[in-house]
């Protein structure tokens, strides 16, 4: 006869109580869309991925990433030839960031590739807590959250 009742809870991102996992925060340079990059790879990965010695590289992936989405945007609203029949410069914009994005993911362990040798098949998805979401928006609670208006 199978295993009644229920089956035990598995966690895969345990944090010890009394050492908790500081996951990294943007830095004030980074404008409006690379923070909300930043702050989305972040809140994906398992809390201990990145090191603070990864803060430089974890800055240009966002930064990257927000000029080639700047770069699709503008190319699917604007045409790829210009009246003179030159193809326009945000397709090579978005071609070398796409290059930069591809150089940066495998240093940084984001790709399929990455997680196929270290993680198991029936690994489920890492959850972020409601408290761990709103540190990483910058949000401590008390009503004076800093990308609020402020009129």
């Amino acid at each position: 006869m199978a295993g009644t009742g229920r089956k035990p809870y598995a966690t895969v991102d345990i944090t010890p109580f009394d050492q908790p996992v500081e996951r990294l925060q943007p830095p004030p340079h980074l404008g409006p869309a690379a923070t909300k990059v930043f702050r989305d790879l972040v809140a994906r990965v398992p809390a201990g991925q990145f090191k603070p010695s990864d803060l430089s590289l974890v800055c240009r992936w966002a930064e990257w990433t927000a000029v080639a989405d700047r770069a699709a945007a503008e190319i699917a609203t604007g045409e790829l030839v210009d009246e003179h029949g030159r193809p326009s410069p945000w397709i090579a914009i978005a071609e070398r960031a796409s290059k930069q994005l591809v150089a940066l993911s495998l240093r940084l362990r984001l790709g399929p590739q990455s997680r196929a040798d270290k993680a198991p098949k029936t690994q489920p998805a890492d959850q972020l807590s409601y408290y761990d979401q709103m540190t990483l928006e910058g949000d401590d609670g008390d009503g004076d959250h800093p990308d609020r208006d402020r009129s």
